[in-house]
């Protein structure tokens, strides 16, 4: 287990972990440094936003990767410009799998007229303590064909001791330029989805 009360401190946790513990493998060819299950913990989730220098994070692309989410659309005509990579995957097209909005907000349940963050919504606002808030990202659909495979599984949410908890999910997960970008869009899900629930459970706060 890596933990630190911010995003700044747990990345160099994790680095550090990769520099005394980490194997290196060649998945698709390409060499990496690996840690097999860990377990990553930020405390303070509203202290998301990586601001070491050796990083030099863009903050104009977190902010548009969340818009673009939000958005709910898997083309990448609103975030192609802001990194190149998007082109490098998205199908003919234009669209790509790792849009995680669309599975999110956009994508129906089969069935039901509702979206996964409804459903998510709904489920803890039935049952505090339930275990079936779920948001599915990567599916059987993108087993097969595809150059995008989602790195997320699943965003799972959890109410124990009256804090809200996010569990993610990585089949893989990219220190150097994913999480990056992902740790923001996971915290701003969790702090928004706490505001929904506030009008159920007033004293609800955030956990880690």
């Amino acid at each position: 287990m890596i933990r630190a009360k911010t995003f700044d401190d747990l990345f160099v946790n994790i680095i550090h972990e990769l520099n005394d513990l980490g194997k290196k493998y060649k998945p698709r060819d390409q060499e990496t440094i690996e840690l097999m299950n860990a377990h990553l913990v930020l405390e303070n989730p509203k202290a998301a936003i990586l601001t070491n220098p050796h990083r030099k994070l863009s903050k104009k692309y977190v902010g548009a990767e969340i818009l673009w989410y939000l958005e709910g659309s898997r083309s990448i005509k609103n975030i192609h410009k802001y990194a190149k990579m998007w082109n490098a995957i998205a199908d003919i097209q234009g669209n790509v799998n790792s849009c995680y909005g669309w599975q999110i907000f956009t994508q129906p349940i089969p069935g039901i007229q509702s979206n996964q963050w409804e459903y998510v919504i709904d489920s803890l606002r039935n049952d505090k303590d339930s275990r079936q808030a779920v948001l599915n990202i990567n599916q059987p659909i993108h087993k097969y064909k595809t150059k995008d495979v989602p790195c997320t599984i699943a965003i799972q949410y959890l109410i124990r001791n009256n804090k809200l908890h996010c569990i993610t999910t990585m089949r893989s997960c990219d220190v150097i330029f994913g999480l990056g970008n992902d740790i923001p869009f996971f915290t701003y899900l969790q702090i928004k989805l706490l505001a929904a629930l506030r009008y159920k459970y007033k004293d609800l706060e955030l956990g880690t």
